[in-house]
């Protein structure tokens, strides 16, 4: 495709890949004076429906205001980062951190609903606590796990993908990261168990399984 492209055009990919295969793009469009943005997002299908998706922006700064009526269009904000696949990087790193914390999450549920302890409990003081505990992922994913709720805004497929590309960033940078080993076999397994097409937060049913029952009605 880039050799139907003009001299001067500004490309923006919003996929989410690895930062060498954005570098691999931008080096082989500039060598056709074309400038290449990675512009990976943040946000599910909810986000995108309401126009609220946040996009991260890695590339030449000087090439963003060509794009930013596109994006206000399609977000509501969005952030330089800094070169060329800086955007990949930290949408990376986002989206492994997401992971972890889906799995982890996941543990704590299972480990209430072991304990005997009510898990609608435990949501709602980690929900009003202010404790560390809390976060996005607890507040919206939590109690549809609670309730069997599995249908997809983010496909676990997809996540399993981020976690693999995730990990393999942090291995690149030179840094052990054993949770997120951890983290991307567990999603492996879900992906082998033909949970792939619902939402991410089905990799709960790893932990179900682990344990022998479900999460939800306990």
């Amino acid at each position: 495709m880039a050799s139907f492209g003009r001299p001067g055009l500004v490309t923006a990919d919003c996929s989410t890949v690895s930062p060498e295969a954005t570098l691999e793009v931008h080096r082989a469009l500039a060598a056709r004076s074309i400038t290449h943005l990675d512009t990976p997002m943040l946000g599910s299908q909810p986000q995108a429906v309401s126009g609220e998706i946040f996009f991260i922006v890695g590339g030449d700064r000087a090439a963003l205001p060509r794009i930013e009526p596109y994006l206000r269009i399609m977000g509501k904000l969005h952030l330089h980062v800094g070169p060329a696949a800086a955007g990949n990087r930290i949408k990376l790193i986002h989206n492994g951190l997401a992971a972890v914390v889906s799995v982890a999450v996941a543990e704590a549920l299972a480990t209430a609903v072991q304990a005997g302890v009510d898990p609608a409990v435990l949501y709602e003081v980690v929900c009003k606590g202010g404790g560390m505990a809390y976060g996005t992922y607890w507040e919206r994913r939590a109690k549809r796990v609670l309730d069997g709720d599995f249908s997809p805004t983010f496909w676990l497929q997809h996540m399993t993908k981020d976690a693999t590309l995730a990990l393999d960033h942090a291995r690149r940078a030179g840094v052990p990261a054993p949770l997120l080993e951890e983290t991307k076999r567990t999603y492996e397994e879900a992906l082998a168990a033909g949970w792939g097409q619902e939402d991410f937060s089905a990799v709960t049913h790893v932990i179900e399984r682990r344990i022998g029952r479900a999460l939800s009605g306990s």
